[in-house]
């Protein structure tokens, strides 16, 4: 039979309770609750890509107007920000799902400093922002 120590005398007993204890949490808050919905905040998807004469962002905005996309740069950091709105009025029902997000966000990218920011371009087309940053001539 094999020897049996005690939980405490267990390096990684104080990891495991603490484990124990989030997914209890999770399984008493009726579908995720609170702390779920915190963890699934939405992020928009960003790609950025580099030819030889600029820097391309495109950054997936599905569900989102023209007009709640702001696109500023300031210190050189471009920041998006924006909002996507609930397109359905939501009273009165009882979800069991729901995976959409909603709401504020916000994306910072540094610039290098071979960007000419006189230059910058955006676009807005089938829910991708591509914002164009053209290098400075050298």
């Amino acid at each position: 039979m094999a020897e049996r120590t005690s939980p405490q005398a267990q390096p990684f007993f104080e990891v495991q309770q603490e484990v124990r204890r989030l997914f209890q949490e999770m399984i008493h808050q009726p579908w995720g609750g609170r702390a779920l919905s915190e963890a699934t905040r939405w992020q928009p998807s960003c790609d950025i890509a580099e030819t030889e004469r600029e820097i391309i962002v495109e950054i997936e905005l599905p569900g989102v107007e023209r007009k709640d996309v702001r696109v500023e740069v300031e210190d050189d950091v471009l920041r998006i920000t924006g909002e996507r709105r609930a397109a359905v009025e939501r009273r009165g029902r009882q979800y069991y799902r729901t995976e959409r997000s909603y709401g504020r966000f916000e994306r910072h990218i540094r610039l290098p400093s071979s960007v000419d920011q006189a230059g910058i371009r955006a676009q807005f087309r089938a829910g991708i922002l591509t914002v164009t940053l053209p290098k400075k001539s050298t």
